[in-house]
């Protein structure tokens, strides 16, 4: 679980737990991580406290880098999990739109935002192709791509029997399209995050090349020189952020750091 830090500090939400018979015990790299060693925090009425979110997922905010007063997209949003965990970075200071396409998942996100209780985020609906109902005033915009998923297939074995190789590229197409549309509403100068929990490189570092080969205005970020100490473990000889079971004990999950030139 994530802990929301706009209603309590990881400590605060330990001791908020075990009060509901629910032990949980910090996370190795998420700073705001708890892993549940006992009890079932799903019976507790949901206050916004606490969110399921898998580790590695909880680190691609740092990322992005959201400070106070910035304007962020979160293309992909739903369930709502990064966009509550960049409104924290934010101290809740600034604007986030949170953005989905499908009814039932917008639903989620505005439940999610709700119960949050956090000021600067609206919720508002995008079209599936064409241009992004925006201009291009962003200061970050993230990209938590759909994608074939193969990153979890640790916690969710189901998923080899759910995917084939001919669905990568694809994906793939789809993902460099939503990655295009998202870099037409981002400022000069700022920034544009892409990530998937997928480890597949058709869907991490093709899609990723693919774009800056079609939009010189973009470039890639050593995130060594950009990143805080909460994901300096994960960056790579290329200066991506990428998780690995073997390497991490975590799912595989990618992002990539662009800056609008």
């Amino acid at each position: 679980m994530r802990v929301n830090r706009l209603r309590a500090t990881r400590t605060e939400a330990i001791v908020a737990l075990e009060h509901d018979d629910v032990d949980a015990e910090p996370t190795r790299f998420a700073p705001d991580g708890l892993v549940v060693t006992r009890g079932n925090p799903m019976r507790r009425p949901p206050d916004g406290l606490v969110y399921v979110q898998d580790e590695a997922s909880q680190l691609v905010p740092a990322v992005v880098g959201a400070s106070a007063g910035e304007r962020i997209l979160d293309l992909c949003a739903s369930p709502g999990g990064k966009t509550i965990a960049m409104a924290a970075d934010m101290k809740d200071v600034g604007r986030i739109v949170a953005s989905d396409v499908r009814p039932r998942r917008l639903a989620l996100l505005q439940e999610t935002i709700k119960t949050a209780e956090t000021r600067c985020v609206s919720v508002v609906r995008v079209p599936t192709v064409g241009p992004l109902p925006f201009e291009a005033t962003f200061d970050a915009v993230l990209v938590d791509a759909p994608c074939s998923g193969l990153g979890t297939i640790r916690r969710d074995p189901d998923i080899r029997w759910r995917r084939h190789e001919q669905d990568l590229a694809a994906l793939a197409r789809d993902q460099l399209a939503l990655l295009v549309r998202a870099a037409d509403v981002v400022r000069r100068g700022g920034r544009l995050v892409y990530a998937t929990c997928s480890s597949e490189p058709e869907e991490n570092d093709a899609v990723v090349a693919n774009f800056v080969a079609d939009r010189p205005d973009f470039r890639v970020v050593n995130l060594h020189s950009h990143a805080g100490a909460e994901i300096a473990p994960f960056i790579d000889a290329q200066g991506l952020f990428r998780t690995t079971p073997p390497a991490h004990g975590l799912e595989a999950f990618f992002a990539a750091l662009l800056i609008r030139s």
